[in-house]
């Protein structure tokens, strides 16, 4: 019952809205690269890591290196503050974010493996309202919202596992205009609400050599179709065809153990939105992260034992704002806090993260948040209680003739 309980926790947070960014009306600002709560916490890398029981399947040869039945998921919450500096006037304003990035299962079959992994690709969300000189007010609102379903087959021979997954992209981008002004008697109110859906396929290969992981994997082009509808108080316009691009997404990784102890990981991410359109530049993010897994019989006190870890991200969003390009920079931290199964874990994380300056963009965004990461639970693999009780019978009495 508990764990039908935490997993419809997760399950209502999908429905709640999450990943508030004041460039939400430029692009989508907030994007997830498809690894666990635990390699969040590790500057965001990570997706070629085989020294754990690793719950993030962007990769999708990931899945192979165990012979458990893993499930995943995790929570994002916290605040996003605001900042903005238009016509000499700076404002300030803190919003609070709540998103749902991933859910993951993963059964072996002997050398193969099968997954399944949902998560929020992409997301943008912002409200604003400002009055203007003459007391007209104005209010704005985008919601954009990309998620993205896989289903995942891997096989390992040796050291070497591959993968392939289909990758089906679903979501919407909706905004709404609303104008009050003190001389009319009936507002202004527009919306555009914009759907797109289609499937793309990713490949992967993690290569192991000792203490060295090396991973690449790529996510096909694709273009998203789907509807395009105008309404307003007096109209409603007829649905058009609409389409919105994905370009390839190249990931190359690299996990290392310095020793038995701590590790490194670093992945460098690349998306070539110049394909899409000559206002785009390339996107590109580095992530370096590196971790410290104690080992129990070494350490005396119970703090000793806990896992730790940290990273850094750099990242150039493909769009602009303001007239320039819009960069993000993240910092992350985060342990792990064993449960009593082997494979259940517990991960937490923080995470600070700067998007934007007010020098060149005019708006930025300062967001701090707490990530709470759930692997295991042992709800496939368990085996069921068929006990009960059974009379025992009496051992006979034998009696000499």
């Amino acid at each position: 019952m508990k764990r039908i309980f935490v997993i419809g926790i997760f399950l209502a947070a999908g429905l709640l809205w999450g990943g508030n960014s004041i460039f939400s009306y430029d692009g989508f600002p907030i994007q997830y690269y498809g690894v666990d709560i635990y390699s969040m916490g590790m500057g965001d890398a990570g997706s070629s890591d085989v020294y754990r029981n690793n719950t993030g399947y962007a990769n999708p040869a990931q899945t192979n290196r165990s012979n458990k039945t893993l499930f995943g998921t995790g929570i994002i919450l916290g605040y996003t503050g605001y900042q903005s500096d238009y016509q000499g006037q700076s404002r300030k304003f803190r919003d609070n974010s709540l998103d749902f990035p991933y859910f993951s299962v993963s059964v072996p079959v002997k050398q193969h493996r099968l997954g399944f992994q949902f998560n929020s690709s992409a997301t943008g969300l912002v409200k604003n309202q400002i009055i203007l000189a003459d007391s007209t007010l104005e209010r704005h609102e985008v919601d954009r919202y990309l998620y993205r379903a896989d289903l995942i087959y891997s096989y390992t021979h040796r050291d070497l596992s591959l993968g392939i997954s289909g990758n089906y992209y679903f979501g919407h981008d909706n905004r709404n205009f609303e104008q009050f002004a003190p001389d009319t008697t009936v507002p202004t109110t527009e919306k555009l609400n914009r759907n797109f859906k289609n499937p793309t396929v990713t490949l992967g290969a993690i290569q192991s050599l000792g203490n060295h992981a090396f991973g690449v994997h790529s996510t096909l082009p694709v273009t998203l179709e789907g509807e395009s509808k105008r309404t307003s108080f007096h109209s409603s316009e007829d649905a058009i065809d609409y389409e919105y691009e994905l370009p390839l997404m190249l990931t190359l990784s690299y996990t290392g153990k310095i020793n038995e102890q701590v590790k490194v990981a670093t992945d460098i991410s690349m998306q070539q939105y110049s394909e899409v359109s000559s206002d785009y530049r390339d996107s590109r993010k580095l992530a370096i992260g590196i971790a410290y897994e104690p080992e129990d019989e070494r350490q005396k006190y119970w703090w000793a034992k806990i896992p730790v870890r940290a990273g850094v991200s750099y990242r150039e969003l493909p769009f602009k704002s303001g007239g320039e390009y819009v960069d993000e920079s993240t910092l992350s931290a985060g342990i792990t806090l064993p449960l009593k199964s082997e494979i259940n874990r517990l991960d937490l994380a923080v995470q600070y993260q700067s998007r934007g300056s007010l020098s060149s963009n005019g708006l930025q965004d300062r967001a701090f948040m707490m990530m709470i990461g759930f692997t295991g639970f042992d709800i496939i693999s368990k085996a069921i209680d068929r006990t009960a009780p059974r009379e025992i019978p009496k051992a006979e009495e034998l009696r000499p003739w």
